[in-house]
């Protein structure tokens, strides 16, 4: 398989009681010879580094992000998602993790009574801190406040638990952070490729701090809470930099260099065929390349509009160059990295010169409800048996967030020069032109209020269909003005004239070339994608209800403010 890969995972399966390995995650050594694998006595877990080992695999296989992310359909990425249309319940959003994080507090009240050497202890617990704090801020993110549980709570004690202040939830989060950043390696060896590093706490620290500067936790900005969000990022930058974390070279290609080759990802999920795999490649294509799985992430008109030209001026500027009649050509490079529109080279199953076309009729199933489609991450050569099988690894914390969680932060607190400096180098790296002034496009001497909305066109850009844009709309409560009352749009492509089989004929002469009589042979409506609904994100979705099944099990637990019956005040 011509994959630019350049290393490979190892796989084993490895079934201990209530553990199931995770799949696709390094260091899982050969488990010892054992009659029955299926009940292994709770000691010899805490007696045996592997076995403690692929207790915390588990953890890992249940708690960290992956392909596909769901979130995308919650903005103005693609078109769907259940909470834009203002129809959510108390029961919409139901994220409830203790069982996990049960394992993890488990794993940290055992691991340092055990006889392992203290290097073992400390590598396995620096994880599972850092994956305790994953969870909680999941948890945060969602709902404010949750209850802070760090002992595996026993059935003679009291369970009816309450609610801490979201304060108190991220004051942990980030001891949890501190504490695991020191005990984590700089880095892993191959077998262990994937595991969580020194650098990917740092980096996660830093994006926790961001959102709790932000508007969905702090609707009156703190200035104090900007500058210790400014400090993390930039301990998280500094650590990068010194440990060779690089932009890739190639924005099209970062997702297909895999292990330590990779100097731009930081946090990663690991998939890998045979073994674990993930369906996004296939879910992303037309039908016709595809089987079982279709419709993810196809691209809204307002993502396709966002891009600006090469010389990264946006297009609704008179001096960008911009032609609506050719509105594919000469744009920032990652809008062809990231958009299928009709008409364009796609070689998927390895098919040199595939053309995929969008126009009514022209695909015998199915269809792009906007027209367009999502390039991103996705192999051209896979088959569609492969594709829905795909070895493609998630990477959930990439140089490119930090730099720009680091910009944002920079621009808060008064640093507007570090600003300009990591989007300059996210837009060189993009393939966008330096102009005279060496500002790849951007305004000079912008306000903060400029910056900070090219900052969030950068990150909409840069992070498309990476699950970052719902969260940003969030954290910064930006549904509101953006959003509500409107449709995101597509477009409706009809042949001017003529019939599918016709054009195609005419096309296969090689004598029409769309890049100079598109609107020859093609005509392209705006429509809206919500059908029958306008946005209408509500205040108190920015944190969701704490389902009723919660509530009834534990009637210590508030309800959200703004939500029926809510008395806890997420913003405390």
């Amino acid at each position: 398989m011509n994959r630019i890969f350049i290393y490979k995972k190892s796989m084993q399966i490895v079934v201990v009681g209530f553990l199931v390995v995770l799949l696709g995650l390094q260091g899982c050594k050969k488990v010892l010879d054992k009659k029955d694998l299926s009940a292994v006595p709770e000691d010899l877990v805490w007696n045996n580094v592997d076995l403690s080992t692929q207790f915390l695999n588990n953890i890992y296989l249940n708690t960290l992000s992956g392909w596909p992310s769901p979130t995308d359909h919650n903005s103005d990425e693609a078109g769907g998602g259940f909470a834009m249309y203002g129809q959510l319940t108390i029961n919409s959003v139901n994220y409830w993790p203790y069982a996990t994080i049960r394992s993890v507090n488990l794993l940290l009240q055992e691991v340092p009574g055990t006889n392992y050497p203290q290097a073992d202890k400390d590598r396995l617990k620096g994880q599972a801190l850092f994956l305790r704090a994953w969870l909680y801020f999941q948890l945060v993110s969602r709902y404010g406040g949750v209850p802070i549980l760090l002992v595996p709570q026993a059935l003679e004690e009291d369970l009816n638990v309450k609610r801490n202040k979201t304060s108190e939830c991220i004051a942990q989060i980030i001891k949890d952070l501190d504490e695991a950043a020191v005990l984590l390696p700089p880095s892993w060896n191959a077998d262990n490729e994937g595991r969580i590093t020194k650098a990917a706490a740092l980096s996660f620290k830093g994006r926790v701090l961001l959102h709790y500067a932000s508007e969905q936790f702090t609707p009156t900005q703190m200035q104090s809470r900007w500058e210790t969000a400014f400090q993390a990022n930039k301990a998280a930058m500094d650590l990068l930099t010194q440990q060779g974390f690089t932009l890739m070279p190639s924005f099209s290609n970062l997702w297909f260099v895999e292990g330590s080759s990779n100097k731009e990802a930081i946090l990663v999920t690991r998939y890998n065929n045979p073994g674990r795999t993930q369906t996004r490649d296939a879910s992303v294509r037309p039908l016709e390349e595809s089987q079982n799985f279709t419709g993810g992430d196809q691209p809204t008109l307002e993502l396709v509009r966002a891009f600006p030209m090469k010389n990264g001026l946006p297009i609704t500027d008179p001096a960008s160059g911009y032609d609506a009649n050719t509105y594919w050509l000469n744009r920032d490079p990652r809008f062809a990295t990231t958009v299928v529109h009709n008409g364009d080279a796609w070689a998927l199953s390895g098919k040199t010169g595939r053309i995929q076309w969008t126009f009514k009729g022209a695909e015998s199933q199915g269809g792009s409800g906007t027209s367009f489609y999502s390039k991103k991450a996705i192999f051209e050569g896979y088959k569609p048996f492969d594709a829905e099988r795909s070895g493609t690894d998630w990477i959930e914390i990439r140089l490119a967030e930090v730099m720009l969680n680091y910009a944002e932060t920079a621009n808060e607190t008064g640093n507007t020069q570090i600003a300009y400096d990591m989007l300059t180098a996210i837009r060189k790296r993009a393939g966008i032109e330096p102009g005279t002034n060496n500002l790849y496009g951007l305004k000079a001497s912008m306000t903060p209020g400029e910056m900070r909305n090219a900052i969030l066109n950068e990150r909409f850009l840069e992070l498309a269909f990476e699950g970052k844009r719902e969260q940003d709309l969030r954290r910064r409560r930006l549904y509101g003005p953006l959003l509500n009352g409107k449709k995101r749009m597509g477009y409706d492509v009809t042949l001017v004239s003529g019939t599918p089989s016709a054009f195609f004929t005419a096309y296969a002469t090689g004598n029409i070339n769309l890049n100079t009589s598109y609107f020859t042979y093609f005509k392209e409506t705006e429509k809206p994608i919500d059908l029958t609904n306008v946005i209408a994100y509500k205040d108190e979705y920015y944190f969701f209800a704490i389902p009723q099944s919660h509530l009834q099990v534990n009637p210590n637990l508030e309800q959200t403010k703004g939500w029926p019956g809510g008395t806890f005040d997420p913003l405390q």
